[in-house]
């Protein structure tokens, strides 16, 4: 069976080519009696227009493209809802595309450049080679990062402070006492990561502790990996009394290696996090961790990329953007231990 063309419901509805695009595109030049004549029509061949041709009509490019690594990733939803805060005030909608870390993205780049629907694309939490994206940019589809892990890119990009979250952090621990505290590193090519690590460092030397290497063993991300590594710092003898860890997962599994030592969160080891996702308040105990911005994150990428396709929208399309984080102190927090 042949695909039912514009051509063909213009003909059975017995009107131009023009009114059939009008009434696809809900204009108030069409008179009731033949909108319900041409829909009828629609309906019954099951005709479905082209985005882009209705597009086009219009003027613009239907689409903002979002690229996510994944959709359960646990910062992703939140990131998302930002974005759609300010792009459903838009003509524009949105058309997801999932690419998770492990797997390569160039071909979605391609189908995206094939379809030419998007007008503009924001790419959240990747940790791939920039180039496709840059190719991207460079054929003239303008593209906003958004908490991307991955290494110098020269694209607009929004992201948390994560330097002044991780040293807030570890000055929380300080001013509580603590003095041996270890930190759990995610992956040192993360930029993230380096900004966590040095904002770990800085506070400690500040107060006068120095940094012990034995101290900061480096988790991946990977909560097996940061129990084991916890459950080994915890087992000698001048261990620590608290811990930062570069995120909230492998936070969940410092308090694990604790209960496996049999000590308890926050008497014997307090436990600090990074991210804020949704469990961490509801965890036993509650942890203490730095809350990233996710939502305005996502809805500052939004402005920025609009700012980029229609100069004069809501927003700039400012190079780099560092949102501030704030502490969440719970229960996983308490004083040093004599």
């Amino acid at each position: 069976m042949e695909k039912v063309t514009i051509r063909d419901i213009a003909r059975l509805a017995g009107v131009s080519k023009s009114t059939v695009s009008l009434v696809i595109n809900n204009s108030a030049r069409v008179d009731s009696a033949t909108r319900r004549r041409v829909l009828a029509v629609i309906r019954e061949h099951n005709y479905v227009p082209s985005a882009t041709a209705s597009a086009l009509a219009k003027g613009r490019l239907p689409f903002i493209g979002m690229i996510v690594p994944g959709l359960t990733w646990r910062m992703v939803a939140p990131i998302n809802f930002g974005v759609a805060s300010v792009i459903e005030r838009t003509p524009y909608e949105i058309i997801l595309y999932t690419s998770t870390n492990d797997r390569d993205y160039g071909p979605v780049i391609e189908r995206m450049l094939a379809s030419g629907l998007s007008a503009g694309v924001v790419v959240i939490s990747q940790d791939q080679a920039m180039k496709p994206l840059l190719d991207l940019h460079e054929h003239g589809v303008p593209v906003v990062l958004v908490n991307t892990l991955g290494s110098d890119f020269d694209l607009p990009s929004v992201e948390a402070d994560n330097y002044e979250g991780a040293h807030g952090a570890v000055r929380h621990l300080l001013d509580l006492g603590h003095r041996r505290i270890a930190s759990l590193a995610g992956p040192a090519t993360y930029p993230c990561c380096q900004d966590r690590q040095r904002g770990y460092e800085d506070a400690l030397s500040e107060a006068g502790v120095p940094l012990d290497p034995t101290l900061t063993p480096r988790s991946e991300f990977e909560p097996p990996k940061a129990r084991e590594l916890m459950r080994d710092l915890l087992g000698h003898p001048d261990r620590p009394t608290a811990v930062f860890a570069h995120n909230d997962v492998t936070a969940y599994a410092a308090m694990e290696a604790a209960a496996d030592r049999g000590l308890r969160v926050p008497e014997d080891l307090s436990v600090v996090g990074f991210d804020d996702i949704p469990s961490s308040a509801h965890v036993k105990p509650a942890l203490t961790t730095v809350s990233q911005p996710f939502e305005e994150m996502g809805a500052q990428a939004a402005r920025m990329l609009l700012a980029t396709i229609s100069p004069g929208a809501e927003g700039q399309a400012a190079a780099r953007v560092h949102l501030p984080t704030t502490l969440i102190v719970r229960d996983s927090t308490g004083p040093a231990p004599a």
